[in-house]
């Protein structure tokens, strides 16, 4: 379930209140990819809900800024140069949180190779039924004999 979306500061400028949720979504995927690179899954599971509330938040901001472009005009220097500062380093962290999912993911992935690898080498060699009806490779290890040709 869903954490419910940050509401919208109703004080605040649409600005403000995106640096506000670029900023908390910053932390949090700063916090993640410290977590990943300890590989305390726990605390990256326990993170998950809020990732997406943050995450759908701001992407409501970005396109509700983005219906009316003429707003950011009206913005004083001071927040439009905060905007890109922040903005700056949540696409710092979100390049940095990319690169270590996606390492954990190829780590993963080849722990899960190598177990499903070993499984295989240690289970046992299905013998089938070869063309002729016989055993492949025959009872106790000896080959059957081939058909004549035709």
């Amino acid at each position: 379930m869903a954490l419910p979306l940050p509401p919208a500061n109703r004080t605040a400028s649409p600005f403000d209140d995106l640096i506000d949720v670029a900023s908390r979504l910053t932390a949090l995927m700063a916090r993640e990819s410290d977590c990943l690179a300890r590989f305390d899954v726990k605390a990256v599971a326990a993170m998950h809900e809020e990732k997406l509330a943050l995450s759908k938040a701001y992407c409501l901001r970005v396109h509700d800024i983005k219906k009316d472009p003429s707003r950011l005009a009206a913005v004083t220097a001071a927040v439009r140069d905060e905007l890109k500062s922040v903005l700056a380093k949540f696409d710092d962290a979100a390049k940095r949180n990319e690169m270590v999912l996606r390492s954990a993911k190829d780590a993963n992935d080849r722990v899960l190779k190598a177990v499903v690898d070993a499984a295989h080498a240690q289970a046992p060699r299905v013998q089938g039924y070869g063309r002729n009806g016989a055993m492949a490779g025959g009872y106790g290890g000896a080959r059957a004999p081939s058909p004549p040709p035709l």
